[in-house]
């Protein structure tokens, strides 16, 4: 337990000396500096070192007297300074955070002339990608769904859109929905207000948002997370096209439920994860 405090208060700001006689202060009311140095573990010739810099930060004073003694600052004003200057620093952090969005957000929804391509390299950054694009969605995300899958865990972004009004539209490979694990990942985001269609195939992996962004895979860069390859592209007329195809697609699926109809017989225990 000892060693923990130790470790925690060296986190907050103190050296592993100033931890250690700052916890054999608090064992007595006031203590002397032999006394310090024998229950602290901290050599005599230090000590005096030590206790000016814990003075410094408000968690011990000396008490006036021929033989000098100090007296610990009790635990909730000498650790509460710490505490509270490290909320105040995670209040800042926030506050940047939220103007940070704010200005990111103005920046993406600035026109422009001239179209925009990125290209994006490793899962971890294609998903981190796909959810900060979710997160600045507000009118319709669609969606060309298949594998390989950058997020394994469920779409917390997507759920929050839902909840917000943004629309969802999604289309599934039958390959896909034959599992017994990925049909219960599709009637989850439907529960939760996505709509849901299944094709037979799918010509790409791709998601457009708000009718102004494109992303699809790469196809050829597809074989390893450190090799997936995503494409982005705004203010083009290849997103207009693309949507075009998508609701050509949606026309022609199926939906779940007339999926499990005709496939019940083929559908497989088979666990196999499904996600974006």
């Amino acid at each position: 337990m000892q060693n923990n405090h130790i470790d925690i208060l060296i986190k907050m700001g103190l050296s592993l000396n100033e931890a250690k006689v700052y916890l054999a202060l608090l064992r007595k009311k006031i203590s002397q500096v032999g006394e310090i140095a024998t229950l602290s573990g901290v050599p005599q010739k230090m000590i005096y070192y030590v206790l000016q810099k814990l003075m410094s930060k408000g968690m011990c004073s000396l008490v006036p007297g021929k033989v000098k003694k100090y007296k610990p600052t009790e635990p909730g004003i000498g650790i509460g300074n710490f505490i509270k200057k490290a909320q105040n620093q995670i209040d800042s952090s926030k506050n940047m955070l939220d103007q940070l969005e704010k200005q990111y957000e103005i920046g993406q929804n600035e026109t422009s002339s001239m179209e925009c391509i990125e290209i994006i390299q490793n899962t971890t950054n294609v998903a981190q990608r796909v959810l900060s694009l979710e997160r600045l969605s507000t009118e319709e995300v669609l969606s060309f769904n298949k594998p390989p899958y950058a997020m394994m865990d469920r779409n917390i972004e997507e759920l929050h859109g839902l909840k917000r009004g943004t629309r969802y539209r999604s289309i599934y490979q039958i390959e896909e929905a034959k599992t017994l694990i990925s049909m219960s990942v599709m009637e989850m985001y439907q529960q939760s207000g996505e709509e849901v269609r299944i094709a037979k195939s799918l010509p790409m992996k791709m998601m457009i948002f708000d009718s102004r962004i494109l992303m699809f895979a790469h196809e050829e860069c597809l074989a390893q997370s450190e090799n997936f390859t995503a494409v982005i592209i705004q203010r083009s007329s290849i997103i207009n096209a693309l949507k075009e195809l998508f609701e050509l697609y949606w026309s022609q699926s199926m939906t779940v439920e007339k999926f499990r109809e005709e496939y019940k017989d083929s559908i497989s225990p088979e666990k196999h994860i499904m996600s974006k």
